[in-house]
């Protein structure tokens, strides 16, 4: 390649170099858009405005948050994908569309879960846990496993659809004990909880959260939670984990750009996200819900997606 040839690459590459540049250098300078795949009043929507709060109060431009709901989720992550990759628009996924739904939809996704997002860094993550009816016979999680063991089918398991996490928390269990169970499909966790207490089906999992003042109560007998560590609101739970070595199943909240985002903006936000998350108001407003923070840079969500995609993958196809 002549002087003159490699000097017109040099500039047509430092023209496409130039617009990411300029957005690294002097963002923000607007309102940032943030994405929200569901509708407003749930977990998902609850934690992304509080974290939007703490980045807006840090960047000093205001993270405005914008539900854009349907198709499981997917629609609002199209939109996501298709934004141009200059920091102003920014979206929450949470792994269970990340990881999971690739696998379960029946319908092609718009978007390539792995591609078409950057990875900014986590910000909130939960752990499932498996609970009976108080007045089940069922004590511990080795009785549990030895019941779908012994007699396959027999213990009906409520969950709110195929593919969700609580599906796949007993599914993995399944598959890493031999067990097998009977699922009941529930358009929402809160009928599942109704017919548990009633004596209708055996056995549900939701997260900590969902079900804690009912465990308080004695309303339900938690058997273990779904995490590496048992949780400080349930310290006296086990972890699927002290049973089941290996076990590991929690759900998380990631902060996400479209593909092309600028590293050093990738880098602000992360910075920003890791001081979000030991601020007094957000760190309570965790644990109130038996939520915890999520530490870690950009590899590290990068890496976590990853392992889970193909942990879903390998499981969810045989499935």
């Amino acid at each position: 390649m002549n002087i003159n040839r490699r000097m017109a690459m040099a500039g047509i590459a430092a023209a496409v170099a130039a617009p990411a540049v300029r957005a690294a250098s002097g963002w923000p300078e607007r309102q940032i858009k943030w994405i929200v795949p569901f509708a407003a009043g749930g977990s998902t929507d609850a934690f992304s405005r509080l974290a939007a709060e703490q980045l807006s109060n840090a960047l000093g431009q205001p993270l405005v948050v914008e539900n854009i709901t349907g198709a499981s989720g997917a629609i609002g992550l199209e939109r996501l994908a298709r934004a141009a990759p200059d920091g102003y628009t920014l979206g929450t996924i949470p792994n269970s569309l990340q990881t999971m739904l690739p696998y379960v939809t029946e319908i092609p996704l718009p978007y390539d879960p792995m591609k078409s997002f950057v990875p900014i860094g986590g910000f909130a993550q939960f752990q499932y846990v498996f609970v009976v009816s108080s007045s089940s016979p069922i004590k511990t999680l080795d009785e549990l496993i030895s019941i779908g063991r012994t007699q396959p089918g027999k213990l009906s398991f409520g969950t709110t659809g195929p593919g969700t996490g609580n599906h796949l928390a007993t599914v993995l269990l399944a598959r890493k004990t031999g067990s097998e169970f009977t699922y009941v499909p529930y358009k929402g966790a809160s009928q599942s909880v109704v017919d548990l207490l009633g004596g209708h089906i055996d056995l549900i999992v939701d997260i900590v959260g969902g079900v804690d003042a009912l465990i308080r109560e004695g309303k339900l007998r938690p058997l273990a939670t779904t995490g590496a560590r048992r949780l400080p609101l349930l310290p006296d739970v086990p972890t699927v984990s002290e049973t089941i070595p290996g076990y590991h199943h929690v759900g998380w909240f990631g902060l996400y750009g479209p593909a092309g985002l600028p590293p050093a903006i990738v880098t602000r936000l992360n910075a920003e996200l890791q001081r979000a998350q030991v601020a007094p108001k957000y760190g309570s407003a965790l644990v109130k819900l038996g939520y915890e923070p999520m530490p870690g840079s950009s590899a590290d969500l990068d890496a976590q997606q990853k392992r889970e995609y193909a942990q879903w993958g390998a499981i969810l196809k045989k499935t």
